[in-house]
């Protein structure tokens, strides 16, 4: 055992010897302490699978050991049962044939006696036949004779009937208890034949035994010896497991700074993907904007000149009533005053009307200031674009005021702040 330790030594010596880096050194310690811990696992499990088989083969033993013992003691029975019964045949045979013996001279007896009663009644027939006065007689002596024969006869057969009755009695229980012997013999026999068989298995199991306990001390030798080179090679393998953890520390770290590392990439990949989607998406807003600008430009153009065509005909037409007032007689005065009442009144409705007319056109010129307004600032134009848009808008709005109520003058707008910037 001392000498298989220190080959073991000397083979792992060398084998760490022939290895100058020094992780392939740990790599060859950890691939043998591998090999080594897998050989004692494997001589533990071999250990175990023959002791549970020691075990097993001691219980099918002592098993067998109580089935044999039960054998012979019911083999003893058996045969004392069968030596009893043959006691019991003789005894029986013997009492037949001396009840056969005594009945057959008892038959011979009572024929003898009957042969004798008849040679009598014939002696005293032939020497009574001579007379006559005695025939009478004869007959009731025949009478006699037949009833005593008959009654003889009678009791002849019932006891013939008794005998063969007894003697089918003594066959039957002769038969039996041969039938019986016959089986218990069958018996025996059969037990005999499993007592061999246990004999025979219990000197198998006992061999078995023999060479699993001897193989359990080969195995129990070998685990001794892996369990002292691993001992031997522990210190050595303790110093290797710390540079390992160490390893796997720093490998750890490393790792963790790598993932670090791809989570800030994927975090400004994605912030890339969204800056450029928002840049589409305000370029495309940019055109859309500009294209309504576009138009919104043109529709003021078209409202400034409708408003400017708009101005020049309400001139004209202020510049023809003055006329008609400077020319108009003063003896219509009175009429007159009562027109300008009625125009007064009529002009006071009307510029009721105007007024809401005009706080309903000053809620839309609001609202389309407030439309362009949000335009302008959605679409990112300068605030001379916004000028010029809102300007456009009270343009529009002034000619579509000239346009509804011709003989009314445009009310003055108040100038209005939008964006830091004076609107008129």
């Amino acid at each position: 055992m001392a000498r298989a330790v220190k080959k073991a030594n000397k083979e792992l010596a060398d084998l760490v010897n022939n290895r100058e880096d020094h992780l392939a050194k740990v790599e060859a310690i950890q691939q043998k302490y591998s090999e080594l811990f897998q050989e004692m696992k494997k001589l533990e499990r071999d250990y175990n699978r023959a002791r549970r088989r020691a075990d097993q083969l001691q219980k099918e033993k002592d098993h067998n050991r109580s089935e044999l013992t039960k054998a012979n003691n019911m083999k003893n029975k058996l045969e004392q049962l069968c030596r009893e019964l043959q006691k019991e045949n003789r005894r029986v045979k013997d009492e037949s044939k001396i009840k056969e013996q005594s009945e057959k001279d008892k038959r011979e007896e009572l024929s003898t006696k009957f042969e004798n009663t008849i040679w009598e009644i014939k002696n005293r027939m032939e020497e009574d036949s001579d007379t006559a006065n005695n025939k009478q007689l004869n007959m009731e002596v025949d009478d006699l004779i037949r009833a005593k024969l008959r009654t003889l006869i009678d009791q002849y057969e019932l006891r013939d009937m008794q005998f063969q009755s007894v003697m089918r009695t003594k066959e039957l229980e002769v038969q039996y208890n041969q039938a019986r012997y016959e089986q218990k013999r069958k018996q025996a026999d059969a037990e005999a034949m499993r007592a061999k068989a246990l004999h025979a298995q219990v000197s198998t199991f006992s061999q078995t035994e023999t060479e699993l306990r001897s193989q359990l001390n080969i195995y129990v030798e070998k685990f001794k010896q892996v369990e002292d080179t691993l001992n031997n090679s522990n210190d050595l393998f303790l110093t290797f497991r710390k540079e390992m953890e160490e390893m796997s520390k720093k490998t750890k770290r490393l790792e963790k700074e790598n993932m670090a590392l791809t989570k800030k990439a994927d975090l400004m990949n994605r912030n890339i993907i969204s800056m450029a989607e928002e840049r589409t998406r305000q370029e495309r807003e940019l055109e859309s904007a500009k294209k309504k600008s576009s138009k919104l430009e043109d529709i003021c153009r078209a409202l400034q000149s409708e408003r400017t065509a708009l101005e020049n005909k309400l001139r004209g037409v202020e510049e023809a009533e003055e006329e008609d007032e400077e020319y108009s007689d003063p003896g219509e005065d009175g009429s007159d005053d009562e027109e300008d009442d009625e125009d007064a009144e009529g002009g006071s409705e009307y510029l009721d009307s105007e007024g809401e007319e005009e706080e309903d056109d000053d809620d839309e010129e609001t609202e389309d200031e407030g439309l362009f307004e949000d335009e302008a600032e959605t679409n990112g134009n300068s605030n001379a674009g916004t000028h010029h848009v809102n300007g456009t808008g009270a343009a529009a709005a002034a000619a579509m005021h000239t346009h509804a109520h011709p003989h009314v003058p445009i009310p003055q707008a108040k100038p209005a702040v939008v964006s830091g910037k004076i609107r008129s």
